[in-house]
């Protein structure tokens, strides 16, 4: 079981932000808050909520809770912590009371302050925790926007919490796995494993190893349905699974401008971007125009290159983007295909 008792420890925290800047602080900070509530803290791999001690799998975030409680011990939880290396700490914070004296808090300052009256003090009003309330709704405890699914409230969190900044190009991420990650795709040489050209990014080498060495990719399968084995490779494909094969109601999403209706939050949100917001923030490294996705930047940057990748199959002529060898398949092959 969590013990119950108030992790205050009397330190000299500037001595110790000299020496080794303010990640003790926040860690001690982090623990003053988890030894004191009611919070349980998680992780989230693989479409699943994860023990953060031994990374066991929960569809549902009350067992995990119970498993926590019952389990691991806050010294689990310290070790674990101080491992990470200032890592950003997930806690769901549904149900946040005080152990102390079952003060009931709305969020993770409001716990702090009532802290303070028992006693408890806090060198930096700053931690290592990002809220999560998933019992109630999957809303942003920052902005309060709200979310279908964990996956889209976890990449938004994003947003709020850069503290981990990439030295090459300056771009902010939550945690180092997300950092670590970033720099694993945009700035490591990507070579092809069998001719050893190297390329700038993966949706070249990608597009260089199917064309010039025939290798088939095959789609990751990231969403499980929670009912069967089955898996898919989008999510709406998987809204759509459990709509058909498991009578779940269809969800619908609809445009606030044109009511248009989507099966995803997400589908419905890139059309309001692409279609009503014309929001643009990708760009050609070449000509410097913007676009709406990556994968519009790198349909356009075939204008620069000149290079035709696909192949019409009854005439063999060659065209620079999918979307030309479809508009001459209606024209010229109509009837045919």
């Amino acid at each position: 079981m969590l013990p119950e008792h108030k992790c205050d420890r009397k330190e000299d925290w500037s001595k110790i932000a000299e020496r080794r800047g303010n990640g003790p602080i926040l860690r001690e900070n982090s623990l003053k808050l988890l030894a004191n509530s009611t919070m349980c803290v998680f992780q989230w791999n693989k479409s699943r909520y994860r023990c953060f001690c031994c990374k066991e799998p929960f569809s549902d975030i009350n067992m995990l809770k119970q498993h926590t409680n019952n389990t691991h011990t806050l010294e689990n939880i310290k070790k674990k912590i101080i491992l990470q290396q200032n890592r950003l700490v997930k806690v769901e914070v549904s149900s946040l009371y005080c152990k102390i004296c079952n003060h009931p808090s709305h969020n993770l300052g409001d716990l702090r302050d009532h802290l303070t009256t028992h006693d408890i003090t806090f060198d930096l009003k700053e931690d290592l925790l990002v809220p999560f309330k998933i019992e109630t709704n999957l809303q942003c405890q920052i902005c309060s926007e709200n979310f279908t699914v964990f996956r889209l409230l976890n990449m938004h969190m994003n947003k709020h919490y850069q503290k981990q900044v990439c030295h090459i190009c300056g771009a902010a991420f939550s945690n180092l796995v997300f950092l670590n990650l970033h720099k694993t795709r945009s700035h490591r040489p990507l070579r092809c494993k069998e001719c050893d050209e190297q390329f700038n990014n993966k949706i070249d080498k990608k597009h260089h190893e199917m064309n010039v060495h025939n290798i088939k990719y095959e789609r990751k399968l990231r969403f499980p349905c929670p009912y069967c084995s089955d898996r898919f490779f989008q999510e709406n494909f998987r809204v759509l699974h459990l709509v058909e094969k498991h009578g779940l109601p269809k969800p619908d999403h609809k445009c606030l401008v044109c009511e248009k209706s989507f099966v995803t939050k997400s589908l419905c949100n890139n059309h309001m971007k692409n279609v009503h917001m014309k929001e643009k923030n990708h760009e050609c490294d070449v000509c410097h125009n913007l676009f709406y996705t990556k994968s519009d930047v790198a349909r356009h940057r075939v204008t620069h290159t000149g290079e035709k990748r696909f192949s019409c199959t009854l005439c063999s002529n060659l065209f620079a983007t999918k979307d030309s060898l479809r508009r001459h398949m209606k024209r010229t092959h109509v009837g045919m295909h």
